[in-house]
């Protein structure tokens, strides 16, 4: 997320300095580590996500396809990434990024690979979700806020779709996805880039990428604004295909 970007590599320090979380319905072993705070208000993942990426720069992003992933433009480069594991710094597949687009006028990316990853991509929307819908989000950034401790185990939470118009103070637009938040439930630093996601245990369909905070109100702890997936469609598949 913008005001994000600047804590995301500091997170990864401190992650790495502080280990990782114990929370309830963790998903097999809990990572070690201190820390007792379960993304902001989120839990263990439930399942492994063959398609969410931990970059290398602090960022996340979401595998559509054997060698393109996607995240945010404020992330900046990444020169690999670790796919298809619940751990920040093990399991999965190690990927290596050749090059990367952005999507003029937004803060989408498309970062490629130099070889096919092996995990399965995710599904991308038609559309972008109704307002009421539930969703779910992923990711390795701040469990807390103002005082970060991030993960090294992936958290998740599930929670709403606003009306975009509910983002309109952060920049959002009717491209964008809006997702409610609290203080005690929310996307955070180290969350760039990362997925926002619709359907259920081993289906699921990337709705968003991790843009900003909703709001003026704060860094974290806010509503979250995250860049449609389906306005932008064509031009994806375009990169795919080039």
């Amino acid at each position: 997320m913008r005001k994000m970007l600047k804590a995301a590599l500091v997170a990864s320090a401190v992650a790495l300095a502080m280990g990782g979380v114990t929370a309830a319905n963790a998903a097999g072993p809990a990572p070690s580590g201190g820390g007792t705070q379960p993304i902001i208000g989120g839990h263990n993942a439930t399942e492994t996500y063959s398609w969410m990426v931990a970059l290398s720069n602090g960022c996340g992003g979401s595998l559509v396809s054997p060698q393109w992933i996607i995240t945010a433009n404020h992330c900046g480069a990444a020169s690999s990434g670790r796919a298809g594991s619940n751990n920040k710094s093990s399991g999965g597949e190690t990927v290596q990024i050749d090059r990367r687009i952005t999507r003029s006028g937004t803060d989408l990316t498309m970062m490629h690979l130099s070889r096919p990853a092996q995990g399965a991509p995710v599904k991308m929307a038609q559309s972008n979700p109704a307002a009421n819908t539930p969703v779910r989000l992923l990711g390795f950034g701040c469990m807390s806020w103002p005082s970060c401790q991030t993960a090294s185990y992936l958290q998740e939470i599930d929670l709403t779709i606003l009306p975009s118009s509910s983002c309109a103070a952060g920049g959002g637009t009717s491209n964008d996805v809006c997702v409610s938040g609290d203080r005690g439930h929310s996307a955070c630093h180290g969350d760039s880039g990362g997925p926002a996601v619709v359907g259920s245990r081993g289906d699921w369909t990337l709705v968003g990428e991790t843009h900003g905070p909703g709001d003026n109100g704060g860094e974290c702890a806010t509503s979250t604004l995250y860049t449609g997936i389906a306005p932008y469609l064509t031009w994806i598949n375009q990169q795919i295909g080039s």
